[in-house]
């Protein structure tokens, strides 16, 4: 390794997929760079809280202190001289509150580290919360653009949006893949667990991720049958929603369907993936996603996904029609749950999230031109 890669994690809620991807200690990307003797430095942040507090997706404020805290720590390296032409700067995250503040460094230090990020979805989606905010974060997301040396997407459908919007350019924006580390997932697997008649819902109680559209086909296949149980499953001690309608839909569900809707709260990792080991298909209904966490974890654990043949999914399930459904269609995706629900687990989908393990060396790669 010719360069240093100096990590800039984003901060490990319990409650979000960052508890494992920049895990307090080593996080799935650290765990490949120690494997393979990489030399790197993690630039730690600070927290306002121990957990999310507003929405839930991101802390309102504890993301800016995080991040700030961690580019103050950059800054002060830089003017110690412990940052060098040679290194190279990887966030997390594409949205890094004062990240501009580096750039303005180095020009007045006459010095070029390399800065890469993951750009995640941002404005230039639609259904992201951040969308309603694109008339002044599109020009911090093309200034941002313009800062970095390179941009790593998960596929070939966020490139593209990146490129309409004149986020960087097709040299500098990078599809790798979502950064994933399926032996450390499997780590925490409880073995010997039985296969039940059931399909898990993974995904937050908002708007952009249709969980109407999820009630729905729950009960159109329960009309047909009531033998298949669905769980609905959440690390927080609460399901939390931004919506107080979705929220009163489930609740009546959950009176109409007490055997065969379960809401599942306050579940560790490894309770929740003793969920997916007893499921036999993962059901994703989301407007906003470019390929999920919960897609590699599910299908790390042997279930079947069933996903929008939307976005990014058709790519990353191999263009299956058997693994996806006609977006909005309650019918095909009631039928195809009524289908797959009686067929024995045969097929490892490996095949889907070991690309996934393997994205960290893409990024490394171009890091390290």
């Amino acid at each position: 390794m010719k360069r240093r890669i100096i990590y800039v994690p984003l901060e490990p809620y319990k409650e979000r997929y960052t508890y494992q991807l920049s895990a307090p200690k080593i996080g799935w990307l650290e765990r490949n760079w120690i494997k393979f003797k990489i030399d790197y430095i993690r630039i730690e942040g600070q927290s306002l809280t121990n957990t999310i507090q507003f929405g839930s997706v991101l802390d309102a404020c504890g993301r800016g202190y995080w991040a700030c805290f961690q580019i103050a720590k950059l800054l002060e390296m830089l003017n110690k001289k412990e940052i060098t032409e040679e290194d190279v700067i990887y966030f997390d995250d594409f949205w890094h509150p004062g990240i501009s503040a580096l750039p303005y460094a180095f020009h007045l230090l006459n010095i070029k580290p390399k800065m890469y990020a993951m750009l995640h979805a941002q404005s230039i989606d639609i259904y992201d919360f951040t969308y309603s905010m694109r008339h002044w974060m599109r020009h911090f997301e093309i200034g941002i653009g313009k800062i970095l040396d390179g941009i790593f997407v998960t596929s070939t459908c966020l490139k593209d949006l990146c490129l309409y919007a004149g986020i960087g350019n097709s040299d500098t924006v990078h599809i790798t893949g979502l950064p994933y580390n399926s032996e450390e997932v499997k780590e925490r697997f409880t073995a010997n667990i039985q296969r039940k008649k059931q399909v898990i819902y993974s995904s937050r109680w908002d708007k952009e991720k249709c969980p109407d559209f999820f009630l729905k086909v729950v009960e159109y296949c329960l009309q047909r049958r009531r033998d298949i149980i669905f769980v609905i499953t959440t690390s927080s001690k609460k399901l939390r929603s931004n919506s107080f309608i979705l929220l009163d839909s489930l609740n009546r569900a959950l009176e109409q369907y007490p055997k065969n809707l379960i809401l599942q709260e306050g579940l560790s990792k490894e309770e929740y993936y003793r969920n997916l080991l007893e499921s036999k298909i993962q059901i994703n209904t989301a407007n906003q996603d470019f390929v999920s966490w919960t897609l590699l974890e599910a299908t790390t654990a042997g279930c079947r996904p069933l996903y929008p043949y939307y976005l990014s999914f058709p790519e990353a399930l191999g263009y299956r029609d058997d693994l996806m459904y006609i977006k909005g269609d309650i019918k095909d995706a009631g039928n195809k749950i009524l289908k797959y629900i009686d067929v024995p687990i045969q097929e490892d989908y490996k095949w889907i999230y070991q690309y996934y393990d393997t994205s960290w060396k893409r990024m490394f790669d171009i890091m390290n031109q």
